[in-house]
């Protein structure tokens, strides 16, 4: 009893107001008037469809007509007058179902914006706050060098690239080899966090038949890019090695080979390449288109000049490109016609020749010229760029290496 009378003198009473006050409940009408203060808003967004318009669209979101009305009529509501197919529209709602805010995206980088300020809509366009951060990627290839970086999860888009930079270099379609490699760093672009869209290739380093072949990516002064060797070397060069991508080669250039319909030896002046029909066939260069019919044997046929010396032929084509006509110029990499098998073909391919100075040669020996190096005056500059893209690529390998020698067999 000493003891309780003892601890109870030495007890802080006001202690107990503290502990009382603090265990009090609160007063409903004080939890009430707190309430109506706290805004009630829903966000309610459509992807823009055929025949949609800015007013159907409010009113499947439940908006009244007075409030669609009073956004019309707000200064700069014609930045709304536009809406196209595929856009978005993102609105925020309060209660009442008025709108508070609306948002047009026009794509990732910009849209308009609506936003109510006192009793009418402030509107005005906006730009996205873009990010960018890159990509390491290594891939070891088993079966193709498409299919074995889809693998590792490279979006197609980036697939193309790559095989675009090298593809002067490198014939996809007979050059690769199980086992062969390559890495790369490109680009995502995020907004808010998310990616919207996959950026550009910045460098890749190709391991094929014991050749190292690295390509950097480098912003000219005329606001192109353009790729580039690790000495300065313009990658591209005048000709493709191949004018059909990602197929491959049924039969080479041979001077002694046996015709599969006629069964005589006749030569095989060109390279056949095999692909499904419909596949596009791409100018393998810059150049006139100088014939574009029918041409017996080697059916629906397109010859384009590209200089003095250098003539390129393409022939079983299923049909032809609707800007194919004789005497329009033609850009490298540009669809001319589609696979079929026209003429004497026994299946869909491409038959493709190439020809120096009125002469067959064999399109996978010969050499081509390259496009203009770097110049003196952007050298120190590319050298900077080109010195640190391959450090990181090298240090993403090393840690690459690292967690995979990590990780446990079994």
């Amino acid at each position: 009893m000493l003891i309780s009378l003892s601890i109870l003198g030495n007890f802080d009473l006001s202690n107990q107001k503290k502990v009382s006050d603090l265990s009090k409940k609160l007063e409903i009408k004080i939890l009430k008037q707190e309430a109506k203060y706290k805004p009630f808003l829903t966000s309610k967004e459509a992807v823009i469809k055929r025949n949609d318009s800015l007013f159907t669209i409010l009113t499947r979101f439940g908006v009244k007509n007075e409030n669609i009305i009073n956004l019309i009529n707000s200064e700069n509501s014609n930045l709304l007058s536009n809406i196209e197919i595929g856009d978005r529209i993102r609105v925020t709602l309060d209660k009442n179902n008025q709108i508070k805010d609306l948002l047009y995206i026009d794509d990732f980088r910009s849209g308009v914006q609506a936003e109510k300020f006192e009793g009418t809509y402030k509107i005005i366009k906006f730009q996205q706050k873009l990010e960018k951060v890159q990509v390491f990627k290594h891939v070891v290839i088993e079966d193709s060098m498409y299919m074995s970086g889809i693998k590792e999860g490279i979006p197609d888009s980036v697939l193309m690239d790559v095989v675009y930079i090298n593809g002067w270099d490198i014939d996809f379609t007979h050059d690769i080899r199980p086992g062969d490699t390559y890495s790369l760093i490109y680009e995502e672009i995020l907004v808010d966090g998310e990616k919207v869209l996959d950026g550009d290739v910045l460098i890749t380093e190709f391991h094929n038949r014991n050749k190292k072949i690295t390509s950097v990516r480098f912003d000219l002064p005329n606001g192109k890019s353009e790729y580039f060797s690790i000495d300065g070397i313009n990658v591209k060069k005048a000709f493709l090695r191949s004018p059909v991508k990602l197929s491959y080669i049924s039969s080479k250039y041979n001077l002694r080979r046996k015709h599969p319909v006629l069964h005589t030896i006749r030569s095989h002046n060109g390279v056949d390449y095999a692909a499904s029909k419909g596949s596009p066939v791409r100018a393998t260069g810059d150049g006139t288109i100088s014939f574009a019919q029918y041409n017996g044997g080697c059916g629906n046929e397109i010859k384009i000049k590209h200089s003095e010396d250098y003539t390129t032929r393409y022939c079983h084509l299923d049909k032809y490109h609707s800007r194919t006509k004789v005497g329009r110029k033609i850009k490298q990499g540009q669809t001319i016609g589609y696979v079929g098998s026209t003429g004497l073909a026994t299946g869909p391919h491409l038959h493709y020749e190439f020809h120096v100075n009125g002469k067959h040669t064999d399109p996978l020996k010969v050499k081509f010229p390259n496009a203009t190096p770097i110049r003196s005056s952007e050298k120190n500059q590319f050298n900077q760029v080109a010195y640190h893209l391959t450090k990181q690529l090298n240090n993403y390998k090393e840690i690459s290496l690292n967690l995979i020698e990590e990780v446990p067999s079994g």
